[in-house]
């Protein structure tokens, strides 16, 4: 049998800081061992490197300074890297995101060996772009409004790949005994939920006002945040201003999202602009219907009318009228939960997305060694 090619994977944060770190320890959990062998490399010793460790992956930690200081440690990283290369025989380096791209394209040029980059978000810097998709033999991206990034780039070598779900681990259960007491909920009350960074384009100041407008309409309506971030404390004091303290609850960070999903009744995401919106496949896994905004790749995601429903984003009483259409029509949010969980299912699962970046990992080893 032969033996396993040694891919060398490279993360832009030693932190999970979003989902891309989240979607790489998916991929990595699933990926067919028994071709590839994967080496991490980290530039800190945080919660990715401990989530591959976790996986009985090996990691290394290698610094990564940043782009706007270019200097002696950035070329001493580079040459880390292209020795790792040569010690360990790596057939590929996968760099996940832009900045991890600098460095395993670097790399990659000097030993001589193929790179994927995996790009997640629309953000462009043309001039890096442009640099670093010559120096990929493919590129990776999670949505068509990512792609779009990379419209001046020959056919064929962007290859749009969705993000995947573990449809076990994320799938329709009763809500965890206790967790609604211990979140400090009431009982009975309708439920709205939404997981993410506070951070100003996710568009949270927006809900809290939508969630004004939702108690005027239908009082005792709770909301549930989970997350954190640079704006945590300014949207406490809108909600306080608002008079909305006691209705919308703010979680922090948990691990438990899928018992946290299982409470509530509809699932919103109040993005300004999303690049793929991965915790929309996570709720719709979880059968829940969802209210997401009209941005980026949401709509790739979320089919208005049939799993969820759409508003223009950065419009509060939009986003408050779609909450009460599915909190006034139970049944109705129920069918488009029960649509969400058969399209991510069909589209959006964990193996179809390990497969298909598999299979552009053995076609790029392929073309650069004569097959796998």
């Amino acid at each position: 049998m032969t033996a396993p090619r040694t891919v060398l994977v490279l993360s832009n944060h030693g932190e999970i800081v979003g989902g891309g770190e989240v979607s790489l320890l998916s991929l990595l959990t699933d990926l067919d061992r028994s071709r590839w062998a994967a080496v991490v490399v980290v530039p800190s010793d945080g919660a990715v490197a401990a989530g591959a460790r976790a996986l009985g992956l090996s990691t290394q930690i290698v610094p990564l300074p940043s782009l706007r200081r270019p200097g002696p440690r950035m070329l001493g990283s580079v040459a880390t890297l292209r020795r790792l290369v040569r010690e360990l025989d790596v057939a590929l380096l996968y760099a996940n995101g832009s900045r991890a791209m600098v460095y395993a394209g670097l790399a990659g040029r000097l030993a001589g060996r193929p790179v994927v980059w995996h790009v997640r978000v629309a953000d462009s810097d043309q001039l890096l772009d442009r640099l670093l998709a010559r120096l990929a033999r493919a590129v990776i991206v999670n949505s068509r409004a990512v792609a779009r990034r990379f419209a001046w780039v020959p056919p064929g070598k962007v290859r749009c790949i969705p993000n995947g779900v573990d449809l076990a681990r994320f799938s329709p259960r009763e809500p965890a005994p206790g967790l609604r007491r211990s979140l400090r909920l009431p009982a009975a009350a309708p439920l709205v939920g939404s997981v993410g960074r506070f951070v100003s384009y996710k568009g949270y100041a927006h809900l809290v006002e939508a969630a004004r407008l939702v108690e005027q309409v239908m009082p005792g309506v709770h909301w549930l945040l989970v997350g954190d971030g640079e704006l945590k404390q300014e949207l406490e004091e809108q909600c306080r201003g608002l008079g909305m303290e006691a209705q919308v609850h703010f979680a922090g960070w948990r691990e438990d999202i899928p018992d946290i999903l299982a409470l509530c009744d509809l699932f919103v995401l109040p993005s300004l602009g999303e690049h793929f919106g991965r915790v929309l496949i996570e709720a719709m896994a979880m059968a829940k219907a969802v209210v997401a905004t009209d941005s980026g790749g949401v709509p790739e995601i979320v089919l208005h009318g049939e799993t969820g429903l759409l508003v223009p984003p950065g419009q509060p009483k939009a986003l408050a009228e779609a909450v009460l259409a599915l909190l006034e029509d139970p049944a109705r949010a129920r069918g488009l939960g029960a649509a969400g969980r058969r399209r991510a299912e069909s589209e959006f699962s964990l193996l179809r997305h390990v497969k298909s970046v598999e299979a552009l990992y053995r076609e790029v080893v392929g073309a650069d060694r004569g097959g796998v």
